[in-house]
């Protein structure tokens, strides 16, 4: 089946941004929930050892995303980065808080984390380092998933591409699954009383968060790239012989595919 192109509800413009946080920081909690760096760390970490830069540029990173994670899970490898978070609509107060909570768990100055306050387009990113895109690219309809790739060309800057592979599996079970961590994590995530009090509104008393991942999920699965549709978009790049591109799948849980762009 090829990949289908809808709307999430939380890339809707008229989602209001509080209910959009409030999802992308369950969509975080559920990164941590699945050991999601697990297996998310191994593109990346490949991509380092073929020459990538040890300064990471995420793209899309939400509410921070599974990069601290993987970034700590590199570290107790003895691999060493230095993390800047970035999005089109950057959510600063979560990026401030992943900062700060990175600062306590790795102390000195082999790691770090830090993010860029105003908004940077994945299409044309200027921030330069190892560009990270994780568990978004499927938002990307063709045409601007192919300007991402492009831009890392046209820039040289290697890029790593994780997302969940096409699965005709993964959209019977996973949402649900996904929907269960919501309901169960809910009472734990941090947040400032009044969100967290809307939180628990929206969950239980009104379940729209609940129902928003379900659906969400679903679109997700639908909407991802198989590896054929990936080499495809990397072979009708301009330059595209001037890096040398990787796709894969790496066995678990989550089913990461990958798609790594290393500059020759």
């Amino acid at each position: 089946m090829p990949r289908i192109q809808f709307v999430e509800l939380h890339d809707l413009e008229g989602t209001p941004p509080v209910l959009r946080t409030l999802h992308t920081e369950s969509i975080t909690t559920i990164y941590r929930l699945t050991d999601a760096a697990r297996e998310y760390s191994r593109p990346l970490a490949r991509a380092l050892r073929s020459g990538a830069a040890h300064r990471i540029v995420d793209l899309c990173a939400g509410s921070g995303g599974p990069v601290p994670l993987i970034q700590r899970r590199l570290h107790a490898e003895g691999v060493h980065t230095h993390v800047t978070l970035t999005d089109l609509v950057p959510n600063v107060r979560a990026f401030e808080r992943v900062t700060a909570g990175n600062r306590r768990r790795l102390r000195g100055s082999c790691c770090s984390v830090d993010h860029v306050p105003t908004s940077v387009d994945a299409t044309d990113c200027r921030v330069e380092g190892t560009r990270t895109i994780y568990g978004a690219f499927h938002h990307f309809p063709p045409a601007l998933a192919a300007r991402m790739l492009q831009n890392a060309v046209d820039t040289r800057q290697p890029i790593v591409v994780v997302d969940t592979k096409r699965s005709f599996v993964y959209p019977v079970f996973f949402p649900f699954l996904l929907t269960l961590a919501v309901l169960v994590a809910a009472p734990f995530q941090r947040n400032p009383l009044p969100r967290y009090l809307l939180r628990l509104l929206l969950t239980y008393v009104v379940p729209v968060l609940p129902f928003m991942m379900f659906f969400d999920s679903v679109v997700s699965f639908l909407r991802m790239y198989g590896r054929a549709e990936l080499r495809r978009i990397v072979d009708g790049l301009d330059r595209t012989e001037s890096f040398t591109w990787t796709i894969g799948v790496e066995p678990g849980f989550t089913g990461a595919q990958y798609l790594i762009g290393i500059p020759r």
